[in-house]
């Protein structure tokens, strides 16, 4: 290889790895050095208000969160609570959305745009407007009287605040995975559906024994996705019920924050991360072994 063509070569990668250069800055600087210094200080306990105390302790941190595990169980119960509902449901609900507009009509980009509106609208807004109708003087509970049911105290028993904060997930979450499952949906070769029908199968057999399987794997991806992000729940939490009532409603994330933030043990909480870090990889890879398919469209 001569000079000539190894410097138009190395002024082609250039220009390529430049235009990465912007994302990778943020992802050196907000994800790995981030994570480097989690590892880091989970080794040691102090203090965030000085940096200075911090004494190297070794695995300590660790062994406290095992010799403590009762201390830390309701907050990984609520956490199961949360993958237990809002995955089954969030990605069920996100498939009926998905089968009733794959069809492509003339009012399609409308159900697109009112089905997409909850992702647009930021958390917070979210977490504003669903606390309103969920109040005890709210809207639900003020039709639930005219209907002659009791009214229901959401954030004042800790299942009812959990699965308020489940509704609140499943509403913002669903509409997303749905247009993953349209982009499947309408990649399926339309010969495989034809030959089902002369085959004589019905709406549900097309459905059950074609569709389904041929999407698998983006099915999968929906629910490892949704496995992450539910095992990491806390700013819907945070909006809804702070963790209440009795800490009834937060979760492993919620729970890291308080540890780690409001009682300043930061290596605590540093270690606390990291194992569930660890226990999220597992249950992720668990889910992609028993579900993976060699069969996309």
């Amino acid at each position: 290889m001569n000079i000539v063509s190894l410097n138009a070569k190395v002024k082609h990668h250039l220009i390529s790895y430049s235009f990465i250069l912007p994302y990778m800055l943020f992802a050196v600087l907000f994800t790995f050095l981030p994570f480097f210094v989690i590892i880091v200080l989970s080794f040691y306990q102090g203090t965030l208000l000085d940096l200075s105390s911090l004494k190297f302790v070794g695995f300590a941190n660790f062994a406290k969160v095992f010799s403590n595990a009762s201390t830390y169980l309701s907050a990984f119960y609520n956490s199961l609570f949360y993958a237990a509902v809002i995955i089954p449901a969030g990605q069920i609900t996100a498939l009926v959305l998905a089968f009733l507009i794959r069809r492509k009509s003339k009012l399609n980009a409308f159900y697109e745009t009112v089905f997409f509106s909850p992702i647009i609208i930021s958390m917070t807004a979210a977490g504003v407007i669903l606390a309103y109708v969920l109040a005890k003087t709210g809207p639900l509970n003020y039709l639930l009287s005219l209907a002659g049911f009791p009214e229901i105290n959401w954030f004042g028993d800790p299942v009812m605040a959990k699965l308020g904060v489940g509704v609140l997930e499943i509403w913002k979450g669903a509409t997303f995975y749905t247009f993953i499952y349209i982009a499947a949906l309408r990649n399926i070769p339309a010969d495989y559906l034809d030959a089902a029908k002369i085959d004589g199968a019905n709406w549900w057999q097309e459905i059950w024994s074609i569709s389904l399987p041929l999407i698998k794997n983006a099915i999968l991806l929906g629910i490892v996705m949704t496995t992450i992000f539910m095992f990491q729940i806390y700013d819907s939490i945070y909006i809804l019920t702070g963790g209440g009532p009795l800490r009834g409603s937060e979760s492993v994330v919620f729970f890291i924050y308080r540890i780690t933030l409001l009682d300043d043990q930061i290596g605590l909480g540093a270690a606390m991360s990291i194992l569930f870090l660890i226990f999220i990889l597992i249950v992720s890879l668990v889910q992609l072994k028993l579900l993976k398919s060699d069969t996309e469209y």
